[in-house]
């Protein structure tokens, strides 16, 4: 081949690199890089805990896990929780949103929140389960505690009563309220003769 040709060629091959890298124009938006604290992310989360004798203590089930590094803490999403402290006894927690503190073994449950707690006595009774409404529940897992130092809504079959706090000890079953307030809806009145 002839070198003339080859040098017009490549001569052309540079004239329209230096047109197209002109034309190209600049880039829409810079990308910025940075670390973040989210050390991982999981979802359609579904966990079950055993004691020693390989019984089930709970179950947990969330729509989303996000682990963050640097507060050691997860953050859990449509959080349901059905734990059994005892053979005879079951609680159900559904909460929207549920930080989990590893450092202090607690966790906060917050924006809908259900407490719902049934026993074998109740069961063999046909009692209807205590469930308790709240906007924000307080979890402290060593103890095996719940506590609200928010207004809570509590009610069983047709009875219900509002309270400004409340503490449960999960183990015993026992159940503390502060400042309760219950609402008393007589029946209809009749008049009708004594004798």
């Amino acid at each position: 081949m002839n070198t003339r040709f080859l040098f017009i060629l490549s001569l052309l091959v540079a004239v329209f690199a230096v047109w197209f890298y002109r034309n190209q124009g600049e880039l829409d938006s810079i990308i910025n890089l940075s670390t973040t604290n989210i050390e991982y992310e999981a979802t359609d989360i579904l966990a079950v805990q055993t004691n020693d004798d390989g019984v089930a203590e709970y179950s947990l089930a969330a729509d989303t896990l996000t682990h963050y590094a640097d507060q050691n803490l997860d953050k859990l999403e449509a959080m349901k929780l059905n734990w059994r402290p005892s053979p005879n006894r079951s609680v159900l927690i559904n909460a929207d949103e549920a930080v989990m503190y590893h450092e202090q073994s607690k966790v906060v449950m917050t924006n809908n929140v259900l407490f719902s707690s049934q026993t074998a006595a109740n069961n063999l009774d046909n009692k209807p389960p205590m469930k308790l409404v709240a906007s924000e529940l307080i979890g402290d897992l060593e103890q095996k505690r719940v506590y609200s130092n928010t207004p809570i809504k509590v009610t069983q079959g047709q009875n219900s009563f509002e309270s400004s706090r409340f503490l449960a000890d999960v183990n015993t079953g026992d159940y503390e309220f502060a400042q309760v307030a219950v609402t008393f809806m007589p029946p209809a009145r009749k008049d009708v003769p004594l004798f």
